[in-house]
C-alpha cells in the first residue's frame, strides 16, 4: 500500500496548475511546519520567499553536516526532502515566514510557515508538539484554558499573512498543528475567514466543553476537515464539532499518528467507515474522566505534574525515559504541597473510575469487530449522509456538542 513517499513519486511531475491541491498535498506540506528553518527560511511578510526545492537541499546539507535529526523521523524526514527537491509539483512551491517560538514562562510552543503556491494560494502550516516540555504542557492546558497562548498567536498569525497576501488561503497542521489550523480558522476576523478556502487537522486534538459551546463555534462548516487514522488516540482527544474522515493507517495503537503510515491511493487517503474498538474505548474513558473533573482539579493536576517535571530540570519529553531521572523525579513529587498531592490523588482515583465505566462498551465494540470479521456483516457506524458508505465517519456521540 502507497504513501506520501509514493505518492510525490507518482505524482511529483504534476504541477499544481494542471491537479489542484488536494488532501494529500495539505498533509504533506502541513508536515513541512516540522522542519527547522532557522537560517533558512525569513520571518518577514511577505517577503520573496525561498523555493522549497532550495530550503529542502539546505536542511539536507544541515543534517549531514550536523548528523542532527530534522524534525522527528530522520529516515523519512530525508526521503521526504528528497523527493520534495525533485519534485515539479513541489519544487517551486516558496516559504516565507517562518516563526518558531518556545517561552516557558508563558508555557507557550508555537512555529508556523506559510507556503506559497503558484496560483495565488498560501497554505498557512502549523506545527505539532515538539520535544520540550513546554509543549506538552501547553497541551493539556486546553482541557481546562479557553485560549492556550499558542492558539491565539495561530489567529494572529493567520491574520498577519491575509494582510500581507491577496490571494485565498488554506489552514493545516498535523496534532496540536491540527488543533491550531481549525482555532485559527474559527476564530480569525470575519474578512479573513471569507478568504479561507479549507482548513485541515490531521490527527490533532478538539477542543474543551467551554470553548465548543461558545458562539464562535456556530461558524464552522465543512471547510474544517479532521482526519486519523482508524486507532487514534491524539486526534480523538477533547471534542470535535466537524466530522471524522477515518484513514488506513498500516502500523499499530499510538504509532498510527505518524502520517508516514497513512495509506494513499492516487490523489486521496485510503478510508475506513469507522474507527477501531481501542480507539473508542481511549476516547470514551478520557471524556468520562474529563466530564468527572472539574476544570479547577484539571488545572491542579496538570500543574501539579508539571511542577515535578519543573523541579526536576527536564526540558525535553525525552529526558523523562532517561533512567537516571527517575529518583530526581520522586523526590521532587515528594516535595509537592499537600493540595497539590491530594489533586493528583482524586484525579487518578477518577481516571480508574473512567477505565472501569468504559471496559463495557469496549468489549460490545470488540465482538461486533469481530463478528464483522467472521461474518461479513455491515458494521454499524455513524456515516456522513451524502458520502458514500467507507469514506468518512461523522463525530461519534458525545462528540459533536459539548456535554
Amino acid at each position: 500500500m502507497a504513501n506520501i513517499l509514493d505518492y510525490l513519486r507518482w505524482r511529483g511531475d504534476l504541477p499544481f496548475r494542471q491537479v489542484p491541491p488536494g488532501e494529500v498535498d495539505a498533509l504533506v506540506l502541513s508536515y513541512l511546519s516540522y522542519m527547522l528553518y532557522e537560517g533558512i527560511v525569513e520571518e518577514a511578510l511577505p517577503g520573496e520567499g525561498v523555493r522549497l526545492a532550495d530550503a529542502a537541499a539546505a536542511l539536507l546539507a544541515r543534517a549531514e553536516r550536523e548528523r542532527n535529526s530534522m524534525s522527528y523521523s530522520i529516515r523519512d524526514d530525508a526521503r521526504l526532502l528528497t523527493l520534495l527537491r525533485e519534485s515539479e509539483r513541489f519544487g517551486g512551491v516558496r516559504l516565507t515566514g517562518y516563526v518558531n517560538r518556545v517561552d516557558r514562562e508563558a508555557e507557550k510552543q508555537f512555529s508556523a510557515v506559510t507556503c506559497l503556491l503558484e496560483d495565488g494560494t498560501a497554505l498557512i502550516a502549523f506545527r505539532g508538539t515538539d520535544d520540550t516540555v513546554v509543549g506538552w504542557k501547553e497541551d493539556f492546558n486546553m482541557s481546562f484554558e479557553t485560549a492556550v497562548p499558542s492558539q491565539l498567536e495561530a489567529v494572529s498569525y493567520t491574520q498577519q499573512v491575509a494582510k500581507a497576501l491577496d490571494g485565498p488561503l488554506i489552514l493545516g497542521g498535523h496534532s496540536k498543528g491540527g488543533n491550531l489550523a481549525a482555532y485559527a480558522g474559527i476564530f480569525a476576523q470575519d474578512d479573513v475567514r471569507g478568504r479561507i478556502r479549507a482548513v485541515y487537522n490531521f490527527d490533532g486534538p478538539g477542543f474543551n466543553e467551554a470553548v465548543i459551546a461558545s458562539p464562535a463555534f456556530e461558524k464552522v462548516d465543512m471547510r474544517v476537515h479532521t482526519y486519523v487514522p482508524q486507532s487514534s488516540v491524539i486526534g480523538i482527544l477533547l471534542w470535535h464539532h466537524e466530522p471524522f474522515t477515518v484513514v488506513r493507517s498500516d502500523r499499530v495503537g499510538v504509532f498510527q499518528h505518524n502520517v508516514f503510515s497513512w495509506q494513499v491511493m492516487g490523489g486521496r487517503f485510503v478510508t475506513l467507515s469507522a474507527r477501531t474498538s481501542n480507539s473508542y474505548f481511549a476516547d470514551d474513558t478520557v471524556k468520562r474522566w474529563l466530564k468527572s473533573l472539574t476544570p479547577e482539579l484539571r488545572r491542579q493536576t496538570i500543574d501539579g505534574i508539571y511542577a515535578v517535571l519543573r523541579m526536576s530540570n527536564g526540558q525535553n519529553i525525552s529526558d523523562l525515559f532517561d533512567a537516571r531521572n527517575v529518583p530526581v523525579f520522586l523526590r521532587a513529587a515528594g516535595s509537592l504541597d499537600e493540595g497539590t498531592r491530594e489533586a493528583l490523588a482524586e484525579a487518578f482515583r477518577l481516571l480508574g473510575n473512567s477505565l472501569r465505566e468504559a471496559v463495557p462498551g469496549w468489549i460490545d465494540r470488540t465482538a461486533s469487530d469481530i463478528r464483522l470479521r467472521v461474518t461479513g456483516e455491515r458494521q454499524e457506524a455513524p456515516l456522513l449522509p451524502d458520502r458514500e458508505e467507507g469514506e468518512a465517519e461523522s463525530a461519534p456521540d458525545g462528540e459533536a456538542k459539548a456535554p
